[in-house]
């Protein structure tokens, strides 16, 4: 059988596969005609946006005018359909985003060439799509797939859409996309239920239903609602906002992964349920507004205010200890990228009369809502705005002054950290070299985020800082001046610690220190074998150690990973019971998966494979480790803030002598050369 013979039969499988199971589903929840066009939008919402940029009203007119300077919004733009729509997820999804920008514009603009764009685009698609193979990117398949469901939809109210050509649109959806979606959300790509995120599931529940929707098919409508509502992976509701508290609050399943992926999966939920409320479901209400409340709970932490936490599993082990936050490697807290909130806000707020004041201030600080990613259609002062008085353009008054400001010194650099404000949706840090200045400004970025690093210092010179906030009505006040001094490195290391490079390293490893908080030790090295890579029996690092006896507890922050090493590119805190690359040892190692999954692991017997366990899923580039050893007992312990601590996996057995080396491993499992700081170094 020949390549596309099989992707045919493949396709052919899973269509009647989904056939059948989409018959085995619950009885349809409403069976009144669908409303058109009604995907995330309806003709009532463009109606009033019309209306609104017409009489040049803010805060509508401002966003139309992003959305008219976008570049996925011009009559101009070109898309490159392909066979296999999947074959390159990324190009679908933009040129779906332009369809449906480009029927937004036409309607409210009244002018035919954006129609007629759109046109160009879903009919170049639909003449293309032949094969549909979502393999190659598992569930993400399905964010094109809903995108293109709802500008199929707006567009639908164009009556230069010829009816063959929506036809076949309409067969491309059904036919040839939703067979994988649905087999997605059952399949999961073989993997276990709970393997996928939950925005993996949601914007294949999006496309099953906005399917459902353009293609008057209510058996796919109902499949989606009865997924979000029962479905066993992450995207139905109770998967997706597993854990519920007090005060109106409910924690987002990827929470402890980064908060990009968080708003995501929160926008598409929202989404989902805009579907749904325009065809006559009130979704956003179900499990006592359990969206709302995951909703705000995202808002108030990426507003830099306090919420709970508890630690998130899954099949795969994510372990996920802490709530990701800024630190380098995708935590992103703080970081205004996502345009989910004005629907949201519009929603609960305005329609429904609900307090919150978490998604009333995150949608106050993106106004007017733009676009930033694919991902999120955007523009939702424009299209779900009902009241110019509950939504004010530009915000009054101008933020909060900063308070609190702190300076840190560390090794080339200085790290500033200040008071949130949540009026305010980024910062103006400026410096100067004495505490009457003259300031200059050095950093000016969007954000809530209150910490700032400055990295283009020279050690030894004193620099004074002071802070502004910033939102769309202007600027506030300086804040309070703070000073620090950044400290360079020192050749050597101190007292008592040794670096050597242990087995295997291509690149000769090195160590300095400065005096930065206590001490900080930098270490470079390489290692071919790497720290417990695999099944070798070797090890391949360079070592900054101390010789300790008897029991104790070993502790350092990490600052900072730098290199081309690849992944692993494992470093961490380690206790060897001799220098030899096969040694008993064990080790807390971050490296894994991108450089951020954290593993505790061992030899427990010379010249044997190490053995692991899952730590911290994403550790970021800041993180506390901590081994404790008594007796043949080594356990692991991590920390985001060196407070509040986390044991990893279990406590290992691992004989060894009385007299160990104990300190700080960094390799690179390749030929190439990494670095790593680390600093608050305890022994106890």
């Amino acid at each position: 059988m020949n390549k596309n013979n099989g992707r045919i039969l493949h396709r052919l499988v899973v269509f009647a596969f989904a056939t059948l199971a989409v018959c085995c589903v619950r009885p349809a929840l409403a069976q009144s005609p669908f409303i058109h066009p009604a995907g995330v939008v309806t003709i009532a919402d463009l109606d009033r946006a019309k209306a609104k940029v017409a009489a040049g009203e803010h805060p509508w007119i401002d966003s139309w005018n992003a959305l008219c300077a976008n570049p996925k919004a011009q009559s101009t733009y070109r898309a490159a359909p392909l066979t296999n729509m999947f074959a390159n997820r990324q190009r679908a999804s933009a040129d779906a985003v332009a369809a449906y920008l480009n029927a937004i514009r036409w309607y409210i603009s009244g002018d035919p060439q954006y129609a007629e764009c759109a046109v160009r685009i879903c009919n170049g698609w639909s003449a293309k799509v032949s094969v549909v193979d979502g393999s190659f990117e598992g569930g993400l398949m399905g964010i094109p797939a809903y995108e293109f469901a709802v500008a199929g939809e707006v567009l639908r109210a164009y009556p230069g859409w010829a009816p063959d050509d929506f036809a076949r649109f309409k067969n491309m959806m059904e036919n040839e996309i939703y067979p994988s979606c649905h087999d997605f959300l059952v399949r999961h790509d073989g993997t276990p239920i709970t393997h996928y995120w939950a925005n993996w599931d949601l914007c294949n529940m999006i496309a099953i239903l906005g399917i459902g929707v353009l293609c008057d098919d209510r058996a796919k409508f109902d499949e989606a609602i009865e997924y979000f509502k029962h479905g066993k992976g992450n995207g139905s509701i109770e998967h997706a906002i597993p854990f519920v508290y007090n005060g109106g609050l409910a924690q987002w399943q990827e929470s402890g992964r980064d908060q990009e992926h968080t708003q995501l999966g929160v926008g598409m939920m929202a989404m989902f349920c805009q579907i749904a409320w325009n065809q006559g479901l009130d979704l956003f209400s179900y499990d006592d507004n359990r969206l709302l409340k995951a909703a705000e709970y995202v808002a108030r932490y990426n507003l830099w205010q306090p919420v709970p936490y508890t630690m998130y599993d899954n099949e795969d082990h994510v372990n996920q200890y802490w709530h990701s936050d800024y630190n380098g490697l995708g935590g992103a807290r703080g970081r205004l990228q996502r345009p989910i909130w004005e629907l949201l806000y519009n929603h609960y707020v305005v329609l429904k009369g609900l307090k919150s004041p978490g998604l009333t201030a995150m949608a106050a600080l993106y106004r007017p809502e733009g676009f930033e990613h694919d991902d999120n259609f955007g523009f939702g002062t424009l299209l779900y705005t009902l009241d110019a008085k509950k939504s004010p353009y530009p915000p009054s008054p101008a933020p909060l002054t900063p308070t609190g400001l702190k300076a840190s010194a560390g090794v080339g650099n200085v790290v500033l950290t200040w008071t949130p404000c949540e009026t305010a949706d980024g910062f103006i840090v400026s410096r100067a070299t004495s505490p009457e200045g003259p300031f200059v400004e050095i950093m000016n970025y969007r954000g809530t985020y209150p910490v700032y690093t400055d990295e283009h210092v020279t050690n030894g010179t004193t620099y004074y800082y002071r802070v502004a906030s910033r939102n769309q009505a202007g600027t506030s006040g300086v804040s309070n001046v703070a000073s620090a001094t950044p400290v360079g490195e020192s050749a050597g290391l101190p007292e008592g610690w040794t670096q050597l490079d242990i087995g295997n390293c291509a690149v000769p490893g090195s160590a300095t220190h400065a005096d930065a908080n206590g001490v900080t030790i930098i270490v470079s090295g390489s290692g071919t074998a790497g720290i417990g890579v695999g099944k070798s029996p070797v090890d391949g690092f360079s070592f900054v150690y101390k010789k300790l006896n008897g029991d104790f507890a070993f502790t350092v922050r990490r600052l900072s990973f730098t290199g081309a090493g690849a992944s692993p590119s494992r470093l961490g805190i380690m206790i060897r019971e001799t220098l030899d690359p096969g040694a008993k040892m064990a080790a807390l190692v971050t490296g894994d998966l991108g450089r951020r999954e954290a593993r505790i692991g061992g030899r427990s017997t010379s010249g044997s494979a190490a053995s692991w366990q899952y730590g911290n899923g994403y550790s970021g580039s800041t993180t506390w480790y901590r081994l404790k050893r008594q007796g043949d007992k080594v356990t692991g312990y991590q920390s985001l803030d060196g407070i509040t601590w986390y044991a990893a996996g279990t406590p290992l057995t691992v004989p060894m002598n009385t007299d160990v080396y104990a300190g700080m491993a960094v390799s690179s499992d390749n030929d190439k050369s990494n670095k790593a700081s680390f600093d608050n170094i305890v022994i106890e």
